[in-house]
């Protein structure tokens, strides 16, 4: 998959030092005007280490805007521009994929973004976990994130996590039946 440049309607950008650089401004091309951003970070583990080399990708209207490899520490940070509807995708070979979608359609001071970064903390379980089980609930989103405005943060859905952990656990139970 190739990563298209996409319009300033739909900017991604990667915080990096202090520093906003729009992740799809091509060389030589002028940038646009910043965007304000929710700062996005996390890390990706297994349950017991860092996952080195984990893929972090976003999408943006179903288009690849951004990808990061992790390094040793397997922390991420992004920035999604507000006003859009993003998918975080996290890959790393041999385990299943997971994907949230976070929503950044909120009526709020850009100047109170820094002080609500959105904390991504990711458990990825080896695909030899499933062998047995139907794992096509996996495809869908693991937890949704939406701005809240009587909370004044961006916040998962409770009820939808709740319902995907529930379908979690049953592919891993019908995996653990079919392996006796």
């Amino acid at each position: 998959m190739t990563i298209s440049p996409r319009p300033v309607t739909c900017m991604l950008t990667m915080v990096m030092m202090s520093m906003v650089l729009p992740a799809s401004a091509q060389p030589g091309e002028e940038r646009p005007e910043k965007s304000p951003l929710l700062p996005v970070s996390g890390r990706i583990v297994d349950g017991t280490s860092n996952l080195v080399g984990s893929s972090v990708k976003v999408f943006c209207d179903n288009d690849l805007v951004f990808e990061q490899v992790t390094e040793r520490s397997g922390k991420f940070q992004i920035g999604l521009a507000l006003g859009h509807l993003f998918t975080v995708q996290f890959e790393h070979p041999g385990h299943v994929t997971k994907r949230i979608v976070v929503d950044t359609h909120a009526n709020i001071d850009p100047k109170e973004l820094a002080m609500m970064p959105l904390q991504m903390d990711v458990m990825m379980l080896p695909i030899s976990r499933y062998e047995g089980a139907d794992t096509d609930v996996m495809d869908m989103p693991f937890a949704m994130v939406r701005y809240d405005k009587r909370i004044g943060a961006f916040v998962q859905d409770l009820e939808y996590t709740a319902d995907m952990q529930r379908a979690n656990g049953a592919a891993l139970l019908q995996a653990g039946r079919a392996r006796k």
